[in-house]
C-alpha cells in the first residue's frame, strides 16, 4: 500500500509540473530585438538579457546580430523554429558613433537577415538612448516593406526624441552621431515630420529616469508627440540613483519591459 501511495504521488506531482509549463502563445513566441545606443557594445544589454533569462525567467537570448560599417550583416546563434521561451535577439553595430540614417539602415539590414534567415514574421524592439532613435527612424523607413519582419511592440528607454539635453554632451564626444543628437537637430526634426510614416497598430512604450542626467524627462516622453496614432504609454522611474546608462542595469525597467512585452507581474 505504501508502496501505491508512493506511486501515485509522484504521477500526482509530475502531472502538476506538466500541467503548470504553458505553451508559448503566438505573441510571446515573437523575437524581441535589443538595439543599444550611442557608443554602445555587446555589453550594453548583456546584463540585462542575462537578467531576463536567469533571473527572471522571462527568455532566452539566442541570436547576436553584427553589422559592420559598410552595412554588411553577418551572425551568431538561431531563433528556434518553436520555440519553449521568448528568443532574445542582440543587435551590434560596428560603428556606435554613425549617424542615425546609417543605424537605421543597418537596423533594416538585421531585420532583414530575420526575415530571411530565421523566417521571421513578427518582432518586437527595444532601444536604448539613440537606439530608440534608430529604431523610431526604422519603423518610418520601412511601414509596408515586403521582406521584413512587423514590429508588433516598440519599447524606448532613455531615448532623446527632443535631443540629448546635457550641456557638454557635444563638447566631449565626437562622431556624426553627436550632431543628430543635438535639439532641434535635422535628424530630429525630420524623425517628427514624418512620424505618419509609423504603422499605427505598434504598441509603444517610452521610459524615462528621473535621475538621468542624458536624457531629461520631457527628451524623453517627446515620443508622444511622434507616435501620436499609436498606443502610447509612457513611464517614469523616479530614482536620482539610476542614471542615463543605468537605465537597462536596474530590474526597475526590467519589470516594466517585461509586463509591456509579456504581461510578467
Amino acid at each position: 500500500m505504501l508502496v501505491t501511495l508512493f506511486i501515485s504521488f509522484i504521477l500526482f506531482k509530475t502531472s502538476n509540473v506538466q500541467s503548470s509549463e504553458k505553451p508559448l502563445t503566438a505573441e510571446e513566441k515573437y523575437p524581441t530585438v535589443f538595439v543599444h545606443g550611442y557608443k554602445g557594445t555587446y555589453n550594453s544589454f548583456k546584463t540585462m538579457l542575462d537578467r531576463f533569462e536567469h533571473h527572471h525567467g522571462w527568455g532566452k537570448k539566442t541570436l547576436e546580430v553584427y553589422v559592420s560599417d559598410n552595412g554588411s550583416v553577418s551572425y551568431r546563434g538561431t531563433i528556434p523554429k518553436n520555440p519553449s521561451t521568448p528568443p532574445l535577439v542582440q543587435v551590434i553595430f560596428e560603428d556606435n558613433r554613425a549617424a542615425l540614417d546609417k543605424q537605421a539602415i543597418w537596423l533594416e539590414n538585421a531585420a532583414k537577415l530575420l526575415h530571411h534567415r530565421f523566417e521571421v514574421e513578427n518582432m518586437n524592439i527595444v532601444g536604448h538612448s539613440m537606439g530608440g532613435l534608430a529604431t523610431t527612424k526604422f519603423l518610418e523607413n520601412t511601414n509596408g516593406h515586403s521582406f521584413l519582419p512587423k514590429t508588433h511592440k516598440f519599447i524606448s528607454i532613455a531615448t532623446p526624441f527632443a535631443g540629448v539635453t546635457k550641456d557638454s554632451y557635444d563638447q566631449i564626444n565626437t562622431g556624426a552621431a553627436v550632431i543628430d543628437l543635438k535639439p532641434g537637430s535635422r535628424a530630429i526634426k525630420h524623425i517628427y515630420l514624418n512620424r505618419h510614416l509609423i504603422d499605427p497598430a505598434i504598441k509603444v512604450l517610452s521610459i524615462a529616469g528621473s535621475g538621468d542626467d542624458v536624457v531629461d524627462v520631457p527628451s524623453a516622453t517627446g515620443s508622444e508627440k511622434i507616435f501620436d496614432r499609436n498606443e502610447f504609454t509612457s513611464t517614469i522611474v523616479y530614482d536620482p540613483s539610476i542614471s542615463h546608462s543605468g537605465l537597462h542595469e536596474t530590474t526597475k525597467v526590467d519589470r516594466l519591459v517585461g509586463d509591456f512585452l509579456w504581461s510578467k507581474r
